[in-house]
Formats: C-alpha cells, structure tokens, sequence
C-alpha cells in the first residue's frame, strides 16, 4: 500500500531543470532557482523601445535603466567613470593611441542594451 502511495505522489511531482528541486507538475517557477517556465520565449528584436535604449545608451548605462535593469545601469554608470580613467592612463603611456579604447567601450554598452531583456515593457498580449 505504501509503495502505491509513493508512486502517486511522485507522478505528481517534476524537477526543476536548472537546479533539480522537486516541483508540482503545474509550477511556473522554481522555489529555490531562479527558473521560470517558459522563459525562453523571448520577444522579437529592433523594436522602437530597443533602439530608444541604444539611443540613450550614449550615457552608458541609461538604456538599461530605461528597460527595467536598474542596478545593472547604475553599475555600468560608475564603471565608465573608471573605464575613462583606465583610458587616460593607457593613452598616457600609448602616445594618445590608448584613446581608441574608449569608442569601443561605448559600442558594447550600446550593444549591451539593445540585446538585453526588456523588463519595463508591457507584456505582449498572447
């Protein structure tokens, strides 16, 4: 009797893909991970909010703000801050061709927000 009670209630249980952690069938997310079902379903790219982020991604740091990722934002914000002086210091010892650097920061940020999940927008409607 007990065996058939065990194989009921493990029917009824799966695994959380990320971490294994014992679930309800019907979970939506993982109490301990951070998974979260369908997740991997992700919106389409080029949208007017991705090129108002790389817009404003002129202040790094800005479009990720604009689309929902604060802390990542202000992080990137004092990071430039340092990035600049890295810069100096290398185009000090590179006769100026250390300022070269500096452009290709500013591309990856840009790069950064355009790719990066869209926290603020509203949800499609499905």
């Amino acid at each position: 009797m007990e065996a058939s009670e065990a194989t009921v209630s493990e029917a009824k249980v799966k695994e959380c893909p990320l971490c294994g952690t014992p679930l309800p069938v019907d979970a939506e997310a993982c109490t301990r991970c951070d998974w979260v079902q369908g997740y991997h379903i992700r919106q389409s790219r080029g949208t007017q909010r991705d090129i108002i982020a790389v817009a404003l991604s002129m202040v790094p740091g800005a479009g990720h703000i604009y689309k929902g990722h604060k802390l990542t934002g202000w992080i990137i914000m004092a990071g430039t801050v340092l990035v600049i002086f890295g810069v100096g210091v290398v185009a000090t010892y590179t006769a100026g061709f250390g300022l070269l650097l500096l452009p290709f920061y500013w591309l990856w940020v840009m790069t950064l927000a355009y790719w990066t999940e869209d926290r603020a927008a509203a949800p499609a409607a499905r």
